[in-house]
């Protein structure tokens, strides 16, 4: 029988091993993980208790759900208070756990916004059809039709598969706060380009502040136009950081700069980047750029799954 189970329910150190084992299926869900964990250490070690809205101010504002049949664990979901669901859901997930799962995941996104749904193929098709079920129930206060889908290609870097003698080596610049400015430009058209959803209005406090965080952490990279000129023609991010992959977002290059291997380096730069730490960086790129999946490929990166991004 398929159930659904809180994770405070259940040995934290079981969902992980799960999630590290599941790891590739999830790896922004497994960062958020990593980061909670840390957090509630952190919490008991100060002796102090860990509520709801103390974890929603360091950032964990949502649920992460544990996906049981019987005693087994088969998958975990993190749905933000915002609307943001990710999942760990392995490829292999049978189908008749699939079936069983969807009317109670259904129950449990009654009533909840979800404006994102984000994941390897099975996790994404598992929720889609959980929230078909609540819009077919004529229960629920929110309009679940899709905007927008989108279909990825999955794709792990492997330095051995570089074709090194293609990639332009120029310098890659790790970027900080003092280059916000410098960078939003670039940021503000990947958003508009590559992420919002049609009929989705550009934000550019929004646009800001999450350049402003990816800064803070360190993740930005860029290429400047010349060694005298400090502006910045392309950048990338990494968007996530798990225990053992690192996902690279935000690639951007301007438009009368492109097809001269610019993105190649930024990917390939950072596919060496992440080894020095035994990741290994990972990448999504849409199923019909042609370009960037060629550009990727003789970087290093290979092809490994499905994944998918869906909006409401």
């Amino acid at each position: 029988m398929v159930s659904l189970c809180p994770l405070q329910q259940l040995p934290l150190e079981a969902v992980k091993s799960f999630v590290l084992a599941n790891e590739i299926f999830g790896i922004q869900l497994a960062e958020r993980l990593e980061q909670y964990i840390s957090f509630l250490k952190e919490g008991k070690a100060a002796g102090g208790t860990i509520d709801a809205k103390t974890a929603g101010d360091k950032g964990f504002a949502g649920d992460f759900l544990c996906l049981l049949e019987d005693n087994s664990l088969w998958g975990v979901i993190f749905a933000s208070k915002a609307g943001l669901v990710l999942s760990c859901i392995p490829q292999k997930l049978p189908e008749n756990i699939f079936k069983e799962a969807v009317p109670v995941l259904s129950a449990w996104f009654l009533g909840k916004k979800v404006y994102c749904v984000s994941g390897w193929s099975r996790g994404v098709q598992l929720i889609r059809e959980a929230l078909r079920l609540c819009a077919a129930s004529g229960n629920d206060d929110f309009n679940r039709q899709v905007v927008e889908h989108r279909r990825y290609l999955f794709m792990c870097y492997d330095g051995r598969r570089c074709r090194r003698e293609l990639i332009p080596q120029l310098p890659v610049i790790p970027c900080g706060l003092g280059d916000l400015e410098d960078l939003y430009h670039l940021q503000s058209a990947y958003d508009t380009v590559e992420v919002l959803p049609k009929n989705y209005p550009f934000r550019p406090e929004t646009c800001r502040s999450n350049l402003q965080r990816i800064l803070k952490l360190g993740n930005v990279v860029a290429i400047p136009e010349d060694a005298g000129n400090q502006r910045f023609i392309a950048k990338a991010n990494f968007s996530a950081v798990s225990w053992r992959f690192a996902l690279i977002g935000g690639v951007y290059t301007v438009e009368q700069h492109r097809k001269k291997g610019y993105a190649g380096r930024l990917v390939q730069w950072m596919g060496d980047e992440a080894a020095k730490s035994q990741r290994q960086a990972v990448l999504f790129v849409r199923e019909e750029n042609l370009a960037a999946r060629h550009a990727y490929e003789n970087a290093g990166y290979f092809f490994s799954g499905n994944y998918e991004i869906v909006y409401y």
